[in-house]
């Protein structure tokens, strides 16, 4: 089995979140800024997303009988865990 490659690039992963933007439409982005409410929600929602790839990937038996799955389950957990640090720094700051 080969390796699975991430040719996305900065460029790419920014191109695409202007279009996912501009397609959620006229949102008032106000209400999800660190220290509200909405900022809250995808803290709690990226914590179950954690909670959820360890207890129901990485404890999986197809996960851990092949290193390739369980390495790739393993970087999902580890950005799912940067994601939630970096929410929480900016979110509990202020």
């Amino acid at each position: 089995m080969t390796e699975i490659e991430n040719p996305t690039t900065d460029t790419d992963h920014e191109q695409q979140r202007l279009a996912d933007l501009a397609e959620i439409g006229d949102v008032d982005l106000t209400q999800f800024a660190p220290g509200t409410f909405g900022c809250h929600e995808v803290m709690h929602t990226t914590s179950l997303m954690l909670d959820m790839t360890d207890d129901h990937l990485l404890q999986h038996p197809a996960i851990l009988a092949n290193p390739e799955f369980y390495r790739l389950a393993g970087e999902v957990h580890e950005a799912l865990f940067a994601l939630y640090q970096a929410i929480g720094e900016k979110h509990l700051a202020d």
